[in-house]
């Protein structure tokens, strides 16, 4: 392996649509925990029935850990 070929592995570049999805992932596992988790913790939400925002949330993580999963599949790619 030459030096050039060495330095261009230790030097790629950021893979900026990983990081976006790592990042959205994580304040979708956020958003997501914190509304499954409001009538436990105090959140009242007036509009939606709790029912409604308790599936929205559990929705919210599934669909945060797949942004996290994809971010992480693509940052391992590059």
């Amino acid at each position: 392996m030459s030096v050039q070929e060495d330095f261009r592995k230790k030097n790629k570049p950021v893979n900026v649509k990983a990081i976006f999805d790592l990042v959205m992932g994580l304040v979708y596992l956020v958003m997501g925990a914190v509304l499954a988790a409001s009538k436990y913790i105090g959140l009242e939400l007036t509009f939606p029935p709790p029912e409604i925002i308790t599936i929205f949330g559990i929705a919210a993580i599934i669909y945060g850990a797949f942004r996290i999963f994809r971010g992480v599949k693509l940052y391992k790619e590059a």
